[in-house]
């Protein structure tokens, strides 16, 4: 029996109540009601869910606390231990007589060294081995291009999926067939069968009546304004389009429907409470680990399979997301009745950790865990809750160690510093073990960005000194480990996008609103986080109101070693990335400031040495869904990203200068610029 559809019946304020409540504490009321007639069960099955790997094939360092409160180091993830589970979970699904699916919520580009190296290539040859069944369309698979993008959708053996994404007037994936807005499914022997392979099964045509289900996509609406090349792509509104397929699909007779998309855990709730008929919402895009995972300094986010009322007041989506960097799997099991109305959902994410237990951040030889004591350490690890000892797939690490590590490993190139502890990065402060100034690794990259600005091989390239810089946290993708710190590290890990530089002036009003606007967006629970500001010469306390609201305080400029006060008639010369300058990912202030003119200077480096390009302005262009796309205009020639002797990551440089100037970096206290306090 499940709470929620028996109390709508009774109330929809205990309803929405019972609804939200974490499955232990489901568990408890339920059996409270035990005596009222449960609806007879009909299909039951498993979705086996990962989402915003970010090509992290690899393990990530991560700590846990051990038995004695002390921490533990070891690894967690990388697509050979993903690969493992997952099978592990289809076994036991089709011991249970349960059929499952394995889909992807979206963000497989971007985000490691073997992405840079390898782009979506390693992606079709990777993820072809995991068995998936579907994927989500994110918005990290349009950074390298519609070409790049169309070549991964032909070629990877499962279906990319975007239902509200018109692709018919762009010539580069108009034709490309298998990125569609479903994928109908057909029960067969206990599995799932795309309908085309169950059609052309000479036996089907014979068969009774079949289940069918059907996984449809949704892409972000605004993906116009977060990514810099879409094309003639156009894109629905999330809510409109989920309903229009929704009621599509059910005309057909199919009512099981699962909705796989890359919106945020938020705007996934959002849908699930806007849209009837969706069963359940597999997610990804704001990288939300539901459920509690403080034991691994990760933190608590929002409970796993929470179960939202849909409008018609009678039904109810279940909202799932795993994470990120491939650290975890999600594993849900959803009962519909006899009707085909879902009736219950349950589940976890579970991590995925090794074997290899270590007593220093730098994990070496001298401080692993061994003998007797390692297994009382792995029996305890076993017993945490959300946690699995994994082994790596075999052969998928052996295609990984053969075909792709030798590149990666020559590419790292000279060291540049190094650090005895991991300097970490949170896109939200106080989020995966932080305290309120969150990210000490983007205050340190917004310093050096200030720095390299303001040098004497820069500056003359500008109209005068930079007065403060700021960073969007999704521009950073990474920590850096404890350990040797390369140059590899910098360019492909932490920084690895094509990101010029660029200097604008603003006013101190204009940057009041852009922190107001940019941190706001960030506070509800399942928010984007990547467009969270970091700052350096500049600082700033932001504090969450009772009601949700945003209170900015003690803003303030460093001026000749003194803190002054912001002044919003007073103009300052800003620095930060071209892609967060143009207004991508909510940082619209800066394109509007910049929509009839501008002062701002590009820069990038042109065989080693830096070179400016002057902007005119930034105009927002509106397709015919209402949805935005900001356009540069330059002075004279674009920038030549991708050119022979052209280096657009000057971000990545900037840092990679900054350390070489001060290896001992590590070993000072940075003072916090940033302060986010929550309700």
């Amino acid at each position: 029996m499940n709470l929620c559809r028996t109390l709508l019946a009774l109330s929809l304020t205990s309803a929405l109540f019972a609804c939200s409540l974490p499955y232990t504490e489901r568990a408890a009321v339920e059996s409270a009601a035990a005596n009222t007639q449960a609806p007879a069960v009909g299909l039951q099955l498993k979705i086996i869910h990962i989402n915003d790997t970010h090509s992290q094939f690899d393990a990530s360092p991560a700590k846990v606390v051990g038995s004695d409160g002390n921490p533990l180091y070891t690894f967690i993830g990388g697509h050979p231990r993903l690969l493992t589970e997952a099978r592990r979970l289809r076994e036991n699904a089709t011991a249970a007589g349960l059929p499952s699916l394995f889909l992807h919520g979206g963000d497989a580009f971007k985000g490691s060294a073997y992405f840079e190296l390898f782009e979506q290539k390693i992606n079709i040859d990777i993820l072809n081995r995991m068995q998936l069944d579907a994927m989500a369309l994110g918005n990290h698979e349009f950074d390298i291009g519609l070409a790049k993008l169309a070549d991964f959708a032909s070629n990877i053996n499962f279906p990319l999926l975007a239902a509200n994404v018109d692709k018919s007037a762009e010539p580069q994936l108009a034709e490309v067939a298998n990125l569609k807005p479903y994928q109908i499914f057909v029960l067969d022997n206990n599995r799932w069968l795309p309908e085309p392979q169950w059609q052309a099964q000479s036996a089907a045509q014979n068969k009774a009546t079949p289940v069918r289900l059907a996984i449809f996509g949704l892409a972000l609406e605004d993906m116009r304004a977060m990514v810099p090349d879409t094309g003639a792509l156009v894109f629905e509104a999330e809510v409109a389009a989920a309903q229009r397929t929704v009621d599509y699909l059910q005309q057909q007779g199919i009512n099981h429907i699962v909705a796989l998309t890359h919106l945020g855990n938020q705007r996934d709730l959002r849908v699930a409470a806007a849209v009837n008929g969706i069963d359940v919402i597999v997610g990804g895009h704001s990288h939300s680990l539901l459920g509690d995972f403080r034991h691994w300094y990760l933190g608590l986010q929002g409970p796993y399979a929470q179960q939202v009322l849909n409008p018609n007041g009678n039904s109810f989506t279940c909202v799932v997301q795993a994470g990120q960097f491939a650290q975890a799997v999600g594993a849900l099991t959803v009962s519909f009745d006899s009707q085909g109305q879902i009736i219950d959902c349950r589940g976890e994410n579970t991590l995925l950790a090794s074997r290899e237990l270590y007593r220093s951040a730098l994990r070496q030889a001298d401080s692993q865990v061994n003998g007797d004591t390692l297994a009382q350490k792995l029996a305890y690890l076993q017993s945490l809750p959300n946690t699995r000892i994994t082994e790596e797939d075999a052969a998928l690490r052996q295609v990984i160690n053969e075909i792709y590590l030798p590149a990666l490993q020559q590419a790292y190139g000279a060291q540049i510093s190094s650090t005895e502890r991991t300097i970490t990065h949170v896109r939200l402060p106080g989020t995966g073990g932080s305290d309120q100034h969150g990210s000490e690794l983007a205050g340190h990259i917004a310093d050096a960005m200030h720095s390299w600005l303001n040098s004497a091989q820069v500056q003359p390239l500008l109209a005068g000194p930079v007065d403060f810089s700021l960073i969007g946290a999704g521009n950073i993708r990474s920590n850096i480990e404890a350990g040797a710190i390369y140059e590899g590290h910098i360019r492909l890990e932490v920084l690895p996008f094509d990101a010029p530089l660029s200097v604008l002036t603003v006013t101190g009003a204009d940057v009041l609103v852009l922190l107001e606007e940019t941190i706001a967006a960030t506070l509800p629970q399942g928010a984007h986080a990547g467009k969270f500001p970091y700052s350096s010469h500049l600082r700033y306390t932001a504090s969450e109101r009772l009601d949700g609201s945003l209170q900015l305080s003690e803003v303030a400029v460093l001026h000749e070693g003194n803190w002054q006060a912001i002044v919003p008639e007073q103009q300052y010369r800003l620095a930060t990335t071209n892609y967060l300058a143009n207004g991508n990912d909510g940082w619209q202030r800066l394109q509007q400031v910049q929509q009839h003119s501008t002062d701002r200077q590009d820069i990038i480096l042109l065989n080693g040495q830096p070179k400016a390009y002057a902007v005119k302005r930034v105009q927002a262009n509106t397709d015919a869904k209402g949805q935005q796309a900001f356009v540069v205009e330059y002075a004279q020639a674009s920038l030549p990203c991708g050119n022979e002797g052209v280096d657009c990551k000057t971000a990545a440089q900037a840092m990679i200068d900054h350390l070489r100037a001060t290896p001992a970096l590590w070993q000072q206290q940075r003072p916090a610029t940033v302060t986010l306090w929550r309700n």
